[in-house]
């Protein structure tokens, strides 16, 4: 009986892993027919982008700027190189975002290092927000 249930909940996790990859695959996929697995590439450089322009203007700024720069580089990536190869089918979409994710992931390392970096949320974001209890604030 022990075997039994052991089987049963393997199989229950393996049955839920392949559902969380085929939900992944099928968000990289989009609604575009574009084969897409950069996403996870441009998120990274978007932070990253984020965490500089908040060095120089502030957070709030950069919670406005770093979209729109990793839109635009999004926007020409998919311009000049997507589009050319889209024609081709859905391996060499599929060869030049991979290859894409290399090539942000060992610019960002060149540019911001391989360790993280120290970031201080904006005061209006530390603390919870919500809680079970009201307290008055403390000044």
């Amino acid at each position: 009986m022990e075997f039994f249930i052991i089987s049963m909940l393997n199989g229950l996790s393996y049955g839920l892993l392949l559902f969380l990859l085929s939900s992944g695959l099928t968000l990289i996929f989009s609604m575009m027919g574009v084969l897409n697995f950069a996403h996870a590439s441009f998120y990274m450089v978007g932070a990253y982008v984020g965490y500089t322009v908040s060095g120089i203007v502030g957070f709030w700024p950069a919670l406005l700027i770093a979209p729109l720069v990793v839109g635009a580089m999004g926007a020409l990536f998919e311009k000049y190189a997507l589009r050319k190869v889209h024609q081709f089918g859905h391996v060499p979409e599929l060869l030049i975002t991979f290859g894409l994710s290399y090539i942000l992931l060992e610019l960002v390392q060149l540019v911001w290092g391989r360790s993280a970096v120290p970031f201080d949320p904006p005061e209006a974001l530390k603390g919870p927000l919500f809680t079970l209890v009201n307290h008055a604030r403390m000044v």
